[in-house]
């Protein structure tokens, strides 16, 4: 796919993820839309928004419609995820708490007489 019909069907898709939001004011029975709408920086915003995701399609060389159009929609939540980067926890900060120890635990059943299921299995069947 030549990179120019990548970049159009990324731009597609961001486009189609705003056009999904009117259309949900529009369903809903409210009386105005949001003023967002009315703002010409918004639009414009939308608008360079819409050609980033595209860029980004060509960036990552997608070569199916389908996935550069995925790639457009997901441009505002891919760009949101690289500007806070990944949250490190501090060095001090306690562990997670580890799952709870199970070696203890008194089995509800009884067991077979070959002892777990699991090692029935690896021994193979007695009804040899």
């Amino acid at each position: 796919m030549h990179p120019l019909e990548t970049m159009l069907w990324g731009f597609l898709g961001s486009a189609a993820v705003e056009l999904m939001n009117l259309f949900g004011f529009y369903t809903s029975r409210r009386d105005r839309l949001p003023s967002r709408y009315r703002k010409v920086g918004f639009w414009v915003t939308r608008f360079v928004l819409a050609l980033v995701a595209g860029a980004l399609a060509v960036a990552y060389e997608i070569d199916q419609r389908i996935l550069a159009f995925n790639i457009g929609a997901a441009t505002p939540l891919i760009i949101t995820f690289m500007a806070k980067g990944l949250r490190q926890a501090p060095l001090d900060a306690a562990p997670p708490s580890a799952l709870p120890d199970r070696t203890n635990r008194k089995p509800t059943q009884e067991q077979p007489a070959g002892g777990t299921p699991a090692e029935s299995h690896r021994q193979g069947s007695s009804s040899r």
